[in-house]
């Protein structure tokens, strides 16, 4: 039988009757070490944990075990040649009983699931002790296992049926998400919701079922605002609520300017153009907020009828802030005073003394990877701020240039 040998935890699908093996050491995600067989001539999901030391010539190894086709559980030991086996906790010795066809509440009872957890008393190791066939005695140490770790590598390795973990690492809950099984009809629904929050007015996000980066960034952002912890992955509790919302419903973003038509998406930034041609402009939607309603935007536009240089400026709009408390961009670790222009509205970088305006941070936007805004909300008198990505700003500035021939405006950037 062929092995396939990867160095982290991944899902395989069981199309061919061959078995995969994974090896995961699980140290960063607190989870005991181990290493995950599929079989699909036998339907089983394995999982053998590794000891922390051994003695003897053949030592044995604790497994568990899921069946795929019947909603069952089994522990043992990973060994052969075994005549008998104790499991010494505390010094105590205990006879080692192997159990199969378990139910999740058979398993949680059993007299040595009981044994595996040391619980506050951790300087007591774990030793499963064998004897083997010719009499020779052979052990396995364990002196990290406990019940949640183990319980979660199973739910996240086999995804046993009735058997429900708490997910703690992005791939516990991509795991999670994964066990929804939610239908191309179900993506698409969610995709459109989270558009319709987040994203740019009048953008159709088509019929693909496959979540994009963006929508990965939109999940993340609505997590964030229900204080959910699975970040770019769907909150399970969550999805029933999404899937029974009407797309009607759904809090829009702001709306792109009357008028307006998508040209080119360059990641998380549109290029746009009036339908007249008159005005060509880039827009993004903020990532995240704090005391801001969602969907406020990050603008920059031209006039196809204008030369030079000349661009307007809108870091937020509509501008939520209080013109007369202190403003300030943070690009990469690195502060900007802003101001709100006294005319328009329109939130700016802070004019030199002389009125003027530099480009330094227009550029720091060019080779940042997000921009932070902070001041105080008109709405709430509070602290506020929000976030926008900045991936695909440079090139979708370009394309601005290029789309109303204004090549002037490179200064900005350059």
């Amino acid at each position: 039988m062929r092995f396939l040998v990867i160095r982290f935890l991944v899902l395989f699908g069981l199309a061919t009757p061959l078995m995969f093996v994974c090896v995961a050491n699980g140290q960063a995600q607190d989870l005991p070490a181990h290493s995950v067989s599929f079989s699909a001539d036998e339907a089983a999901c394995r999982i053998v944990l590794e000891p922390d030391a051994t003695t003897g010539s053949s030592p044995a190894r604790l497994f568990f075990s899921s069946d795929m086709l019947k909603p069952s559980l089994a522990f043992g030991l990973d060994g052969s040649a075994i005549a008998d086996a104790v499991l010494i906790r505390k010094g105590e010795r205990h006879p080692f009983v192997s159990q199969q066809g378990l139910a999740p509440s058979d398993l949680l009872a059993d007299p040595i699931w009981a044994l595996l957890d040391p619980g506050t008393d951790v300087k007591n190791g774990l030793y499963l002790t064998v004897r083997n066939g010719d009499g020779g005695y052979s052990s396995a140490r364990y002196d990290h296992l406990s019940h949640e770790g183990i319980l979660r590598l199973i739910a996240l390795a086999c995804r046993p049926t009735g058997l429900e973990s708490k997910a703690l690492t992005p791939l516990e809950h991509s795991a999670a998400e994964m066990r929804l099984a939610l239908s191309d009809a179900d993506r698409v629904h969610i995709r459109k919701l989270l558009s319709a929050l987040y994203g740019t007015a009048g953008i159709d996000v088509g019929e693909s079922g496959v979540f994009t980066v963006t929508d990965r960034r939109f999940i993340a952002q609505f997590n964030a605002e229900q204080k959910y912890p699975s970040g770019e992955y769907l909150w399970p509790a969550s999805v029933p609520d999404m899937l029974k919302t009407t797309l009607n419903g759904a809090t829009k973003a702001a709306p792109m300017p009357t008028g307006t038509e998508e040209l080119v998406r360059h990641t998380d930034w549109s290029v746009l153009r009036d339908s007249d041609g008159s005005v060509c402009r880039i827009t993004s939607v903020a990532t995240a907020q704090e005391g801001l309603e969602p969907g406020l935007r990050m603008e920059f536009s031209v006039n196809a009828k204008g030369t030079g240089g000349m661009m307007a400026i809108d870091l937020v709009t509509p501008n939520p802030f209080l013109a007369d408390a202190p403003l300030a961009a943070m690009i990469d670790g690195t502060g900007f005073g802003l101001v709100v222009e006294p005319k328009t509205g329109a939130l700016i970088p802070q004019p030199l003394s002389d009125g003027s305006m530099t480009n330094d941070l227009i550029k720091a936007l060019r080779f940042g990877k997000s921009v932070e805004i902070g001041g105080v909300a008109k709405a709430t008198n509070a602290p506020s701020r929000l976030s926008f990505s900045l991936l695909g700003f440079s090139a979708a500035f370009k394309d601005m240039a290029s789309a109303c021939n204004r090549p002037g405006i490179m200064g900005w950037i350059e």
